[in-house]
């Protein structure tokens, strides 16, 4: 008789009175079966390596033994179960290789009747990937977890069980730097994250999503999931102070726009920005001051190797880019019109660069100007508007340190001057401030009271 034959009499006969029982009587039962079998083996006097090879033979002709119909499927799930649970326990002594062998068989056994062993097939692709991420196979892992068929279980699938399967995938992926499964993997995930109540569960998941926005360029969506993450997550102070650089660098990578503004405004004001090494550059895009190439040198040491890939070409990296957009908003506002011949020349890139960057802008919306390409100039429209409102500004001001006429002061009492003069002076400063921070609405104002 062999083996296989010996085991499924041994299985038939001893779990023949708890067929019937409850799930974990039977999980008890082949526990003990399977823990009785292994140490049997572990008591002679073979080496190491063979008693790993007879361990391993073991397990293959129980899992033989489990799935043919003499045995119940009651008891054949509860050994398999079980069998799975044991596989990576040290004290057993299987290695890596061999426990994926055990487990690659059990697959291939049973993967076709997922009705039958559905909650078996789950268990071992999980077991499958935790051994091959032990030894950093990280692909592998992951297709194993990625390859659980959750809508063909039976019932609904729990959420708590099928989330941290998608989170841990993507993770896997991640690691394996394959971004397009891992995107995929996210997407999974994003179609229950509203059923999610775990907390834990619900910020890993943000993290990933961030991490992922970044990878694909999404610098200005990574950054305001990072900012989030940085307002909820206030226990930890250092895990806070990485999340909020993470959030900086992103807002600095992202494409100029007045979302960007608006994110690396609210990250200046954070009491814990200044103590980053990126607060510097992020303070001079907020305050719209030029940006040395030495500081984009200095800032682009602490960036993540994909944020400091090569774009347009190969001839600029995104921060590059970033920087490049920021001081043609910062010229715009110093020069109502400017040849490209001197632009490129103080951005640092050839004159047809210059055109590019400007083309772009405009064309997406993004800066205010009109382009002379027969004359090689640029006319910033957000010039014109200031030196508009500079001169109203100008005029207001000079107006208010001239005395009032004399009439005024003979037709209004002595005792309400002093008034008068406050009110009409704080309505003056209203305006003047509603002039210098809201230009655009300010002279629209103006014209309709005209």
């Amino acid at each position: 008789m062999s083996q296989v034959d010996q085991l499924v009499s041994e299985l038939s006969t001893q779990f023949r009175g708890e067929a019937g029982g409850t799930a974990g009587g039977l999980e008890s039962l082949a526990r003990s079966f399977l823990e009785a079998k292994l140490a049997a083996l572990s008591n002679n006097s073979s080496s190491t390596d063979q008693q790993e090879a007879h361990k391993k033979r073991l397990l293959i002709d129980i899992i033989d033994a489990s799935i043919v119909d003499q045995v119940g499927l009651a008891t054949s799930t509860a050994v398999l179960q079980e069998l799975v649970c044991l596989v990576d326990r040290p004290e057993h002594g299987l290695s890596m290789s061999a426990q994926q062998e055990v487990l690659l068989h059990l697959l291939s056994k049973i993967q076709q009747r997922q009705m039958a062993y559905d909650g078996v097939i789950t268990g071992t692709r999980k077991a499958l990937a935790k051994s091959l991420a032990a030894e950093e196979k990280w692909d592998e892992a992951a297709r194993q977890l990625q390859n659980i068929r959750f809508e063909q279980s039976q019932g609904a699938p729990n959420i708590d069980s099928v989330f941290p399967v998608y989170i841990w995938t993507t993770q896997l992926f991640l690691q394996a730097e394959n971004l397009e499964q891992a995107v995929i993997s996210l997407n999974r995930a994003a179609a229950h994250i509203m059923q999610v109540s775990d907390v834990e569960q619900i910020m890993q998941y943000r993290f990933i999503q961030a991490r992922v926005l970044s990878l694909t360029h999404k610098y200005i969506e990574a950054a305001i999931i990072y900012n989030n993450i940085f307002q909820t997550n206030t226990k930890d102070a250092a895990g806070q102070l990485e999340v909020l650089g993470q959030a900086i660098n992103c807002a600095v990578l992202a494409a100029a726009s007045p979302q960007k503004m608006r994110v690396l405004s609210g990250l200046h004001r954070e009491k814990l920005a200044p103590t980053l090494p990126s607060f510097g550059l992020m303070e001079k895009m907020v305050l719209k001051r030029l940006i040395k190439p030495t500081e984009l040198e200095q800032f682009s040491q602490q960036l993540e190797k994909h944020q400091r890939e090569l774009v347009a070409g190969g001839k600029t990296t995104v921060l590059g880019s970033a920087v490049r957009e920021h001081n043609v908003f910062v010229l715009s506002a110093l020069y109502t019109s400017i040849r490209f011949e001197n632009l490129g020349r103080l951005l640092g890139i050839d004159t047809e660069e210059a055109e590019l960057v400007c083309a772009r802008m405009i064309a997406e919306g993004r800066m205010k100007g009109r382009i002379d390409q027969i004359a090689g100039i640029i006319t910033f429209e957000g010039a014109r508007e200031v030196k508009e409102v500079s001169a109203a500004i100008s005029m207001k001001r000079q107006a208010a340190v001239q005395p009032p006429p004399m009439h005024f002061r003979e037709t209004v009492h002595t005792r309400w001057d002093g008034r008068i003069g406050n009110l009409c002076q704080s309505i003056e400063d209203a305006v003047d401030m509603l002039i210098e921070r809201q230009p655009v609405y300010a002279r629209t104002l103006f014209r309709r009271v005209a």
